[in-house]
């Protein structure tokens, strides 16, 4: 398990709870909203609002002399120059802030692209699973119909009670159906130490590096366009209005 996958257990209760009342769509709706409050209040945390405020008068000050000025344009140089240092300065204290607020959001996002990312195949459908890079010494143990293309293999995916599994000439890298909804198995990387890959690794030594399966994704509107449907737009668009509105509602700089 990495460092964000550590709160997941506890989302996961919260989430079940949440889905004996709510479909995907509203539960995505409120995760997005805790998302945009826990943002809004880090920033409020180690923001410092006052500096800010006070930087954010002075700039407006500044804005109010420029905007009635009637003299020559090398006196008007300095008070430009002056006003964008401030605004320079606001920036500065922002983005430190801005940046810390986006690492609890991570742990939310993180696992959210994980529940509601993708689905598994139903029973008998087609499935292409792929390798990088192709090697000659793959074979299927198959309980199911596998086709081999020039992009890997189409597959049969297996019902319940079946299984599939692609080896080299020592082990199995992997065997269908998954036990998570996981598009992608690959060696371990040093970002595995912050995200898991709960399907586990290929082995470090072995030819292949990765093995990806073409997961349906979920749907989590039934209409509109192919970009509306899936899980980021229905999270993002709530986090996107939460924040704005918690900011207003905070009176954040």
């Amino acid at each position: 398990m990495g460092l964000f996958d550590l709160p997941a257990p506890l989302f996961s209760v919260i989430d079940g709870v949440l889905a004996m009342l709510l479909p995907p769509v509203l539960r995505l709706a409120i995760w997005g909203i805790l998302a945009g409050w826990v943002t809004m209040l880090v920033y409020r945390l180690f923001s410092a609002q006052e500096k800010m405020g006070a930087l954010k008068a002075a700039q407006k000050a500044q804005q109010k002399v420029i905007a009635g000025f009637d003299g020559e344009f090398t006196e008007l140089l300095p008070l430009i120059r002056a006003t964008l240092a401030l605004g320079f300065r606001q920036l500065g204290l922002a983005l430190g802030p801005a940046l810390l607020a986006t690492v609890p959001v991570l742990f939310i996002i993180i696992w959210v692209a994980a529940e509601f990312g993708h689905a598994s195949p139903a029973a008998g459908s087609a499935v292409l699973v792929s390798v990088d890079p192709a090697g000659s010494n793959l074979h299927w143990s198959a309980e199911t119909e596998v086709k081999a293309t020039e992009n890997g293999w189409i597959i049969n995916w297996p019902a319940q009670g079946q299984s599939l599994t692609l080896s080299d000439d020592r082990q199995a890298l992997l065997v269908l159906p998954l036990g998570h909804a996981v598009p992608v198995i690959h060696k371990q990387r040093w970002w595995n130490l912050l995200m898991a890959n709960p399907l586990g690794y290929l082995p470090q030594d072995g030819q292949t590096d990765v093995v990806r399966i073409d997961l349906p994704g979920k749907v989590i509107i039934a209409v509109g366009p192919a970009w509306m449907r899936g899980w980021i737009f229905s999270f993002f668009m709530a986090f996107l209005l939460s924040s704005i509105g918690f900011k207003l509602l905070l009176r954040l700089h």
